[in-house]
């Protein structure tokens, strides 16, 4: 059963058979979707021309003829949530918590990369990369393109979401958001090959990369109703993108505890940051009671990813909530739908980590 093939459904009718009175709606639908498409594009994708410039990603065999670096020497973080868990916001955290190490033997700052194109293209299938996952000659490339041994600690900072991008996105992947998983249960979606390899397989990422970098993944969890409300209209309604989110959240689980440790080191593989629990202020105001709440979590990450470096003044500079009520944007009727939907989710999500900190005792 775990298996079987799941289609999309039977409702995808072409348009050419369709009344006129509904083909124009149709139309108008899909200029409004588009409309949405392209300003979230825009909004969340500023950066990008300056990520995703006109470097050649391309990983060919020319690269074999580099050694590989020292698996200490290359270590790739993975901030890993659902869609809506304000992967940007966190990882700049993490970015600047990276920025103030430096290897102990030489005073050598580290070399960071974040949404290194080079992996993207490697994980995901971006700029047109086809070759499977775990193709051997795709994992050296690309370990020697990101980790090259020039005596420098690399770090690789990534943050893709699951599910990630538009059913429309100009990306290339190896498989794209389906259009079929909003039209679907919870239970097909985890169930289909589709989503278990979208955007990538995370057990074939780390079976394959773990022999060559310290592979670390940072789990973050935001409030379920403000994760599904910040971006349901990617899947047009509350239940659906609920259902679709939920999916990924059984899938990212499945993962988790599958992999409570790294297989070499026997330290752990993952770790948990509730982020309502880093936009909370102290109960009396007391900015000092904040930034300690905060300043633990950072000396907590930099023991978990082996950093020496806990001290990080502005890593919280430009953390802030959002002032959207999302309450209000979800309506009773989407609230309600939500609470049921929360229901199910007992034991699933969030993942629950032992000897939890303040910052980690997360509540759905």
């Amino acid at each position: 059963a775990m298996n079987r093939r799941i289609h999309p459904p039977h409702s995808d009718v072409p348009q050419l058979f369709l009344p006129s009175s509904k083909r124009r709606l149709v139309a108008i639908g899909a200029l409004l979707c588009f409309l949405i498409y392209t300003r979230t594009r825009t909004k969340l994708n500023l950066n990008r021309s300056l990520l995703d410039n006109v470097e050649d990603y391309s990983l060919d065999n020319s690269d074999a003829s580099s050694s590989i670096a020292d698996r200490t020497n290359c270590q790739i973080i993975y901030i890993l949530g659902v869609e809506g868990s304000i992967q940007l916001g966190f990882t700049t955290i993490i970015e600047k918590l990276a920025s103030r190490q430096v290897e102990p033997a030489t005073g050598a700052p580290y070399a960071i990369s974040y949404h290194n194109g080079r992996l993207r293209a490697a994980l995901f299938g971006h700029h047109g990369e086809t070759r499977p996952l775990d193709d051997p000659s795709l994992v050296s490339a690309t370990i020697k393109k990101i980790c090259p041994s020039d005596g420098k600690k690399h770090v690789i900072i990534e943050d893709s979401s699951f599910p990630a991008g538009y059913q429309f996105d100009d990306r290339t992947y190896r498989i794209h958001r389906m259009p079929w998983w909003s039209q679907s249960t919870m239970e097909e979606v985890a169930m289909s090959e589709t989503a278990k390899n979208h955007p990538t397989n995370l057990d074939v990422f780390y079976k394959t990369y773990s022999p060559y970098a310290d592979i670390k993944f940072v789990v973050i969890h935001r409030s379920f109703v403000e994760t599904i409300a910040s971006h349901y209209a990617f899947d047009e309604t509350i239940e659906r993108h609920s259902n679709v989110i939920r999916a990924f959240m059984l899938l990212l689980r499945r993962f988790l505890d599958s992999h409570p440790t790294d297989e070499r080191t026997g330290l752990k593989l993952w770790t948990l940051v509730c982020v309502e629990k880093l936009l909370e202020k102290a109960p009396d105001g007391d900015e000092e009671q904040t930034n300690l709440a905060r300043q633990n979590i950072l000396r907590y990450l930099a023991k978990f990813l082996g950093w020496s470096e806990a001290e990080c003044p502005d890593c919280f500079n430009h953390w802030a909530g959002s002032s959207e009520n999302y309450l209000e944007s979800l309506g009773q009727d989407g609230i309600a739908i939500l609470l049921e939907h929360m229901k199910k989710m007992g034991g699933i999500w969030p993942p629950v980590v032992e000897n939890a900190l303040e910052g980690q005792k997360c509540s759905l």
